[in-house]
């Protein structure tokens, strides 16, 4: 006997694409489910206001459809779990794998060279983003307009209008009609396509621009007491993305925010490490706050005997810069910005591994699209309908020790040269971190006994390298060196 189950949603392009997904895992789990759909509209779709939910509160978008389930006009509802209101309600949620939960700004092609920039959003979070944003897309005067309508109508006004140079949208909303809009609806996913290629994408790092609570979530509500779709639903039901979205959700609400503040707050799970990215300003004492942390982060006793213990007296090599290879139509990563940078062609996608490289590249006008955002070559590599070109080269050091296997090409030459207060520090430390497994090596050399004690690093190589020579109880996780200086040293 086969499975009925009636699921609700909205009636939107992208809203049909998720309900698409949900069913596409419910039909893994259960082969003979028959399922309907029921499409509606809701407030949020019916209201003209630029920012609706002054008016209709929040949960424009969801509420509508919550109160058609608890009339039993549904067995479940599909939602963007974002748009839910954080207060409790009488109702249960599951949810599928969350996909990318990062912000895209989209520039359009004709409006890239234009020293003022004009984005189209009716978001307060993103609207007060834009400041961040100037020395990375390296425009002195970007200014917001609200902007309404659903993604395709939206890429419109900024296209044919006058009004508007760029848009924000939600990264896991564009791989989504990537995916699976010809499912949906050919004509209006060739039609966003279409649109979508006269942009130029920027993917927003998240230590930066942290993004709403459980963006890229999609939850499935149904009613507590039905038990019956509570066990189907449990079926696929992902319960990292259920946890961490639900936290997410929970810091919103500790700051007293909704969808309608300026408050961005993502965790991301990260070689087993929960990341906290967060950023706003806190609805209940109206001070700013950008805390970045690793919510389960072993505790180290404080010190002052760290290495190093000052970035500026810190050197281990001389860098020889060496000439680079002609190189366009290219996916490269980019580790530092002072190797013939200059050199490069335009006609690549320039991926950094950290937000200074963006930064510092910026200003040589070689504006990079996405970052690693320091968490390691393994972090979301953007897909092609973003960078367009196959071929993968990281810009590197010679005799580079990384465990990934991109295609390495050589930008300048390690040569050991350490300073004296370099070398005082090595030998009085005992809690070490390091920015690259080639000055580990060096410093091992000199002092062998360093691996004894404990070492500290972001999650890139660097780290994947330090599991494989020191005991994974010493060795610990941070965002950068001023995190891990922060957080362990005890200055005199």
């Amino acid at each position: 006997m086969s499975e009925i189950l009636t699921i609700g949603s909205r009636a939107s392009f992208l809203a049909k694409i998720q309900t698409l997904i949900v069913i596409k895992e419910l039909k893994k789990k259960f082969n003979k489910i028959q399922i309907n759909t029921k499409y509606s509209t809701t407030k949020g779709d019916e209201s003209k206001s630029q920012e609706p939910w002054k008016n209709l509160g929040y949960g424009i978008f969801t509420n509508t459809l919550t109160s058609d389930l608890k009339k039993n006009k549904f067995d479940c509802v599909v939602h963007s779990f974002k748009d839910l209101p954080v207060l409790k309600k009488q109702t249960s949620f599951f949810t599928i794998k969350r996909d990318d939960p990062r912000d895209v700004l989209l520039i359009k092609k004709k409006s890239l060279k234009k020293n003022k920039i004009i984005i189209g959003t009716s978001s307060p979070r993103r609207k007060a983003s834009v400041k961040d944003l100037k020395d990375l897309i390296r425009k002195k005067n970007i200014l917001t307009k609200s902007i309404r309508g659903n993604v395709t109508t939206r890429l419109t006004k900024v296209v044919n209008g006058k009004d508007f140079d760029a848009i924000f949208m939600a990264k896991a909303a564009i791989d989504r009609i990537f995916k699976y809009g010809n499912f949906v609806d050919k004509k209006e996913t060739i039609k966003f396509k279409k649109l979508f290629n006269q942009f130029k994408p920027f993917i927003l790092p998240l230590s930066i621009f942290p993004s709403a609570a459980s963006q890229g979530t999609i939850a499935i509500e149904c009613l507590s007491k039905n038990k019956k779709v509570k066990s189907i639903l449990r079926k696929i039901n992902c319960k990292e993305t259920q946890c961490i979205s639900n936290e997410e959700r929970s810091l919103l609400k500790k700051y007293g925010g909704g969808c309608g503040l300026d408050i961005g707050i993502t965790i991301e799970n990260i070689k087993n490490n929960y990341f906290l990215f967060s950023k706003g300003i806190d609805a209940k004492n109206k001070k700013h706050f950008h805390i970045n942390k690793i919510l389960n982060s072993k505790t180290i006793k404080k010190t002052k005997d760290i290495f190093p213990v000052e970035i500026k007296n810190y050197k281990m090599f001389q860098r020889k810069e060496l000439k680079l290879p002609k190189m366009k139509n290219n996916t490269l990563i980019l580790t530092r910005p002072d190797f013939s940078i200059d050199s490069l062609n335009n006609a690549n996608f320039f991926i950094t591994s950290g937000i200074q490289t963006w930064r510092k590249i910026a200003i040589k006008n070689k504006i990079p699209q996405c970052s690693f955002d320091g968490l390691g070559e393994d972090y979301r590599l953007p897909e092609l309908y973003y960078r367009k070109f196959r071929n993968i080269k990281k810009i590197t050091y010679k005799d580079s020790l990384s465990t990934y296997k991109t295609k390495q090409i050589y930008g300048y030459e390690l040569i050991p040269e350490i300073n004296p207060k370099t070398i005082e520090n090595l030998f009085s430390a005992k809690i070490f971190y390091w920015m690259s497994y080639s000055a580990f090596k060096l410093a091992k050399a000199i002092r062998p006994e360093i691996i004894k004690f404990h070492h500290c690093s972001g999650p890139g190589s660097t780290y994947e390298k330090l599991k494989k020579e020191i005991p994974i109880r010493r060795i610990h996780l941070f965002f950068n060196y001023k995190d891990f200086k922060e957080s362990v040293y005890q200055g005199s």
